[in-house]
């Protein structure tokens, strides 16, 4: 019974070949190759369908671009990120627990020393809050807005950078001295400690 199952599927397997090589061969020989007329034809088909392709792919790059300006793109999402431009944000004066300062030295990871204008004029260890660490950066000598800690007095955190308008805009509202907080003076004594004299006399060799 087994032999007599396995026989029909076997012939199918052989015959299915068999049967298209022979349908294959009957095509071959009742296709013709085309006349100069034909072939003259197809080849006008095939490159005017080119140059319609050709002339829609052109005209749609033409309505795309100018509407591309108008609507947005590239240019329009720069734009939100410009704010050099006509929309400048409003000017943040300092509240309760806040003190405008200028950093004095830059210690890294984060950390920078800022001449707070309060009156005492102390000196803060201020640390740049987690949201602007890659938004904004903070070099030495700019104005910031820091928030002071009310249990560890030594320490700040950096809220807000202004900009060279905004700072010539607070100091017209009196809320800046006029003189900056001296920033090379850090600088300068490192300097000097790299220099070595020696008190040598000629006279003596």
């Amino acid at each position: 019974m087994e032999k007599t199952a396995a026989a029909p599927a076997a012939n199918i397997v052989v015959e299915a070949p068999k049967q298209l090589a022979k349908d294959a061969e009957w095509l071959l020989r009742r296709c013709t190759k085309p006349s100069q007329k034909e072939y003259l034809k197809i080849v006008q088909a095939v490159l005017m369908g080119f140059l319609v392709m050709g002339f829609v792919g052109y005209f749609t790059k033409l309505i795309h671009i100018p509407i591309n300006n108008i609507i947005g793109g590239r240019a329009f999402k720069r734009g939100k990120s410009d704010t050099s431009g006509q929309d400048k944000r409003e000017l943040v004066f300092k509240e309760d627990l806040q003190e405008y300062a200028q950093v004095t030295k830059v210690l890294g990871n984060g950390r920078m020393e800022v001449q707070c204008f309060d009156k005492e004029n102390k000196k803060r260890l201020g640390h740049i809050r987690g949201a602007m660490r890659k938004k904004v950066w903070i070099n030495l000598g700019d104005y910031v807005l820091v928030s002071l800690r009310e249990f560890q007095d030594q320490k700040c955190d950096i809220v807000q950078k202004y900009s060279d308008e905004e700072v010539s805009n607070l100091r017209k509202a009196e809320q800046l001295p006029e003189k900056s907080a001296n920033t090379g003076d850090a600088q300068q004594e490192e300097e000097d400690d790299d220099l070595v004299e020696f008190d040598l006399d000629i006279d003596e060799l």
